[in-house]
């Protein structure tokens, strides 16, 4: 048996990953069984009256998105802090980048619970685990054409296609959610932005 023999399957295997690891659609449709199941408040900076219709509308881009051929891209992964970057660029097209920011974070905290009535406040003790995937799409004319955020068991929870920014409240939170969101999506921001720049 050759060396060549040998690395064959396990560069074969390798190509194979590197596109199976691109879980957009899987989230995609993981976040629509979700928006089925559940009412949600929706904030559209481009509308007064966003609806799911127009949501599922917007995904629809999103599923494009998806069904990209990334064997045409040169792929990278990196660890950047608690955030996993999985990057493929293009050197031809439109399309300059397409990344996939994986954060996983454990949060173990005690939030003081005040109340309007006379009642002393109480103290919460909040675990829970998180697991958030964020999609960005840079192309020649935008650095972030598109972006798509989720939690593993939350579901989508923004989206933005240029300009237009939409946010999606759940009615059941994820418990700890409202405490992680600001941080994690500060620095999501700031990294993908610095991403889209590379």
């Amino acid at each position: 048996m050759t060396l060549r023999s040998l690395l064959l399957p396990v560069l074969f295997a390798f190509s194979l990953n590197q596109g199976s690891s691109f879980l957009l659609e899987q989230d995609l449709n993981k976040d629509a069984k979700i928006l089925a199941s559940t009412s949600v408040f929706i904030s559209d900076n481009a509308t007064s009256s966003p609806s799911l219709r127009t949501i599922e509308s917007d995904l629809n881009l999103f599923h494009v998105m998806a069904s990209i051929n990334l064997s045409e891209g040169k792929y990278s992964a990196r660890q950047h802090g608690k955030h996993h970057v999985q990057t493929w660029r293009f050197n031809e097209g439109n399309i300059r980048a397409i990344h996939q920011i994986e954060t996983s974070l454990a949060l173990d905290t005690v939030v003081t619970q005040r109340y309007l009535e006379n009642r002393p406040p109480t103290q919460l003790r909040i675990v829970n685990d998180f697991t958030f995937r964020t999609y960005a799409v840079s192309t020649r004319d935008a650095l972030i054409k598109l972006y798509y955020l989720t939690e593993a068991e939350q579901g989508l929870l923004e989206y933005k296609i240029d300009d237009r920014h939409v946010e999606l409240m759940y009615p059941k939170k994820k418990q700890g959610l409202t405490d992680v969101m600001p941080k994690v999506k500060d620095e999501l921001d700031q990294l993908v932005v610095a991403l889209s720049k590379e």
